[in-house]
C-alpha cells in the first residue's frame, strides 16, 4: 500500500536525521552530514510539491465536471 511505503520511508529518513543530530551533538560539528540532510529535505519537499500539484489538478477537474454549464456558453 502506498501509505505504508510512505510511512516507512519517512520513518527511515527521520531516523537518519535524528542520527545526524546526535552525531553533531557528540562531535560539536554543526555541519556534519549537512549534505545528506539537505538531500533528504529537498527530496521530501519535491514530493510534497508534486502531490500538491496533482491534488490541485484533480480538484480543478472535479469542480469543472460538477459545475453546471449555462445554456449558450
Amino acid at each position: 500500500m502506498v501509505s505504508d511505503r510512505l510511512r516507512v520511508r519517512l520513518e527511515q529518513r527521520e531516523a537518519v536525521l535524528r542520527l545526524l543530530d546526535r552525531r553533531r551533538a557528540e562531535t560539536g560539528d554543526p555541519n556534519l552530514g549537512s549534505g545528506m540532510e539537505k538531500k533528504i529535505l529537498d527530496l521530501e519537499l519535491a514530493d510534497l510539491e508534486t502531490i500538491m500539484a496533482i491534488q490541485e489538478s484533480t480538484e480543478h477537474t472535479v469542480i469543472r465536471n460538477i459545475r453546471p454549464t449555462r445554456a449558450g456558453t
